[in-house]
């Protein structure tokens, strides 16, 4: 009896070590190369937990919901996503990720000359009215990198997409980093990324529209897709003012979640921001 109770003791001691680990620290490379991938996505599988690597491919995802059963996704646009099983994770992990090869539509070449074509709100947006990325409560937190904020798009043609165009209503920045995320929609929201491209920007201007260039890309979308284009901020050492203009009505809504892969909440109104390209 007495050896079955030291037993119950070693086991409940151990499986309390497995569950007392709550923080998974890596850094995240290129395949075979001394490379950092910075800004990697890191997630738990099926969970709304996440964080985005730093600039030199470091992180730590830290939270008490992160069970010993739960798998952690790294997800780097451009290269194929890798799963790690939480049981099996040892800290300060080296974490190589494989290139993942981009198969491009083939885009129809039409004879006459292509119609331009601009989705989403293109008149700008009212006076008093924005968005911010944060607001001055927050600079205290840590987290704010991985914030996202976006709008979703009917498209009406089949097209190629050139141009991301951003009113910036106020910007204290002198640069600040960001990317460009392309989701498939489910239920109103953003589920699945969609478009295998890392578009990593930096807004310079200090108001009005601003074009990302993303021609190089090659990205096309479908008559009748509907898609949700996200701006991740990935700004880690200033805290400061951005301010996006936006419209009180908007039938697609303002698309927004605080923290780095946490849940979508969804607002009235819309972002100042469209899609140039051509029809195919």
């Amino acid at each position: 009896m007495k050896k079955i109770s030291i037993l119950i003791t070693l086991l409940l001691g151990v499986s309390n070590i497995i569950m007392a680990q709550n923080s998974y620290s890596g850094t995240v490379f290129e395949e075979n190369s001394t490379t950092p991938i910075p800004y990697a996505i890191v997630k738990v599988q099926h969970k709304n937990i996440g964080v985005v690597s730093n600039e030199s491919g470091k992180f730590n995802l830290s939270n008490q919901e992160i069970e010993v059963n739960d798998s952690i996704n790294i997800i780097c646009l451009g290269f194929k996503t890798k799963t790690y099983s939480v049981r099996d994770w040892k800290n300060d992990n080296f974490i190589f990720m494989e290139a993942d090869p981009i198969l491009l539509k083939e885009a129809i070449v039409s004879a006459k000359r292509s119609k331009e074509i601009k989705i989403g709100i293109t008149n700008g947006g009212t006076k008093f009215l924005f968005i911010p990325l944060f607001t001055k409560k927050e600079y205290s937190n840590d987290k704010l990198i991985g914030r996202e904020i976006g709008t979703i798009f009917n498209i009406e043609n089949n097209c190629s997409i050139n141009g991301i165009h951003i009113y910036v209503a106020s910007n204290k920045y002198e640069s600040i980093k960001m990317r460009a995320i392309f989701y498939s929609v489910e239920n109103g929201l953003p589920k699945e990324i969609i478009v295998n491209r890392d578009i990593i920007f930096n807004v310079l201007e200090k108001k009005g529209w601003v074009k990302i260039d993303i021609s190089q890309h090659n990205i096309l979308f479908d008559k009748g897709q509907q898609i949700a284009l996200t701006l991740m901020t990935l700004d880690e050492t200033n805290k400061d003012q951005f301010f996006i203009y936006a419209k009180m009505i908007s039938k697609n809504g303002l698309l927004r979640r605080d923290n780095a892969m946490g849940d979508w909440k969804k607002s009235k109104g819309g972002m100042s921001i469209y899609l140039s390209g051509f029809v195919n």
